[in-house]
């Protein structure tokens, strides 16, 4: 493949560079007219892009996003190589060797810098480029109203007494649905759906509630298995939307019951909720008020009970152990082979990942990073408060005096 000439290359350079200021411009706008990002981008621009690429990965069974990054990977690495090794071959002054092949000359200094600076200011125009896209097609979501707003949940100030006996409630229906999903207590759970059930399940769930700015009905694209698992458990993730393909990509390697939830936590993602915590509120809600799947109801109040579980571990001892005491066998079972799945995967490569995902989280105006999973511990309160709020008293014509 012949090489771009130099002025090409500049007018590609200048190009990425510009569509990333362009990007950087567009999301710090949206951040400032969040209402009118809502009424304009995602209910209105972004159910199309997301219905595109839905249906141009929907014709594969396996993630166009994983083939996509391991084949870049795979060239970056090649095209790497080639520049700092095959380019930098050129005769040497002394002639041929004795075997008849020319020797290769060590690159100088000044050459490798300039091939390096060359390589930078490409790879910064291409990622302008890509921030660009990424604005377009799913990063303006970020700018949204908050979810609670959104659904005019109940927010407030949570006491200790409130966050025990809502635990202690969730963990107990966690119990009862265990049961009445004639799950064993003796073994870890098993999801009796297979992936494209479970994707239809949660899809028919998210549209029984119907979510402010949802999309709304048309086809999506169904959750995939990930092919690189392991590597994904490595890095601690449990899944990811891409949104350049519009796939939701679940990690196999945890339990059934958190391989379930998480692919609600992605279909959120696809339904335009970009905040970590929202989108696991939004799982829940999906779950847990679908009536058709008893694994998927457990494995809603199992999340539930997971966080706020951990929520009141600052508890009272007495309070903390009644409501721990209320989380029955089964449950905990699973619970014991989720956090030791986790337990065995940890490490620097997890840690850095971590730290990664947390500027990324940061950069996209969610001040506490990689916290604002733990967000989902407030709305889940404030979800739990409405639910058993009173209904309120109706008056007719006659009580009026």
């Amino acid at each position: 493949m012949r090489r771009p000439s130099p002025q090409r290359q500049r007018i590609l350079v200048l190009a990425g560079l510009g569509a990333g200021a362009l990007g950087i411009a567009l999301f710090q706008g949206a951040l400032t007219a969040p209402e009118r990002v809502e009424s304009l981008y995602t209910t209105g621009v972004y159910p199309l892009v997301v219905r595109v690429f839905s249906f141009l990965s929907g014709l594969v069974p396996f993630s166009l996003a994983e083939l996509f990054v391991a084949t870049a990977a795979l060239f970056v690495i090649g095209r790497i190589t080639w520049r700092f090794t095959g380019r930098f071959r050129q005769p040497a002054p002394s002639g041929e060797t004795p075997t008849g092949e020319t020797p290769a000359r060590p690159p100088a200094p000044r050459a490798v810098l300039r091939r390096l600076a060359y390589t930078a200011v490409f790879a910064l125009a291409g990622a302008g480029a890509l921030y660009a896209i990424f604005v377009v097609v799913w990063g303006l979501n970020y700018a949204r109203p908050r979810l609670e707003h959104r659904l005019d949940l109940p927010i407030g100030q949570i006491s200790e007494a409130e966050l025990v006996r809502l635990t202690t409630r969730v963990a107990a229906d966690t119990t009862r649905f265990h049961r009445l999903a004639g799950l064993p207590t003796a073994s870890v759970s098993k999801n009796p759906l297979g992936f494209a059930d479970l994707s239809a399940a949660i899809d028919e769930a998210y549209a029984a509630i119907d979510l402010p700015g949802d999309p709304g009905p048309g086809r999506m694209s169904p959750v995939k298995p990930a092919v690189f698992s392991g590597l994904m458990s490595r890095l601690g993730i449990s899944g990811i939307f891409v949104p350049f393909t519009g796939e939701p990509t679940v990690n196999t390697g945890p339990p059934d019951v958190a391989v379930a939830f998480t692919a609600a936590h992605e279909k959120a993602h696809q339904r335009a909720i970009t905040h970590e915590g929202e989108a696991s509120f939004a799982a829940y809600l999906a779950l847990s008020r679908q009536r058709q799947h008893p694994y998927l109801s457990y494995a809603a109040s199992f999340y539930a009970a997971r966080h706020l579980l951990a929520a009141v571990r600052n508890a009272d001892a007495e309070d903390r152990d009644r409501a721990w005491a209320a989380f029955g066998p089964g449950p905990r079972r699973d619970l014991d082979a989720l956090n030791a799945f986790w337990a065995q995967h940890r490490g620097m490569v997890r840690g850095a990942a971590r730290r990664v995902n947390d500027s990324y989280l940061r950069t996209m105006r969610i001040p506490d990073g990689a916290r604002s999973y733990g967000t989902v511990v407030r709305l889940l309160i404030a979800d739990l408060r409405q639910r058993s709020a009173p209904p309120a008293a109706i008056t007719t014509d006659d009580s009026e005096g």
